[in-house]
């Protein structure tokens, strides 16, 4: 299990774990860190979301996961491109990645697509590849991630 620890003076204390499943090691854990503290909470969700809380503008907007075809990190911030229109979403890239599930695969260092929006896959030159998604949108994969594409679809 990877852990990761943040140190930052305007931050109150919070931990977040995701993991497989639940053990004895890891609920003991959990225990330890909620002990910590009178105003501890343990929350255990299981099994995948089925949709994330975007912005469009002002308003806060429900995205089913299946309506996202894209999540591209641009500008500091992410972008979900979905059948609602292009949204953009607090969430750092790698925290979408682990809650998106298999239906969705990193294709370069910002961008990772959901495998049911592909439309048609491109060679470019020099062994580049692109994908088009079933909007029209063009994104291309970096070859340190072609290899993990090609095997989630089953090339």
């Amino acid at each position: 299990m990877r852990v990761e620890l943040s140190i930052l003076p305007t931050t109150t204390g919070h931990a977040n774990i995701a993991a497989q499943q639940m053990d004895d090691t890891l609920r003991h854990a959990v225990e330890l860190l909620a002990s910590i503290g009178d105003d501890a909470t343990v929350t255990e969700r299981s099994g995948p979301r089925n949709a994330i809380v975007a912005t469009q503008g002002k308003s806060m907007v429900v995205v089913p996961l299946r309506s996202i075809y894209l999540a591209r990190a641009e500008d500091g911030h992410v972008q979900l491109l979905t059948s609602k229109g292009d949204l953009r979403t607090n969430n750092r890239l790698y925290e979408l990645e682990q809650m998106l599930g298999a239906d969705f695969i990193r294709i370069s260092k910002s961008a990772i697509v959901n495998l049911n929006a592909i439309d048609r896959i491109d060679p470019g030159f020099g062994g580049a590849v692109s994908v088009k998604l079933i909007d029209g949108t063009v994104e291309w994969i970096s070859r340190r991630f072609l290899t993990s594409f090609k095997h989630a679809l089953g090339m």
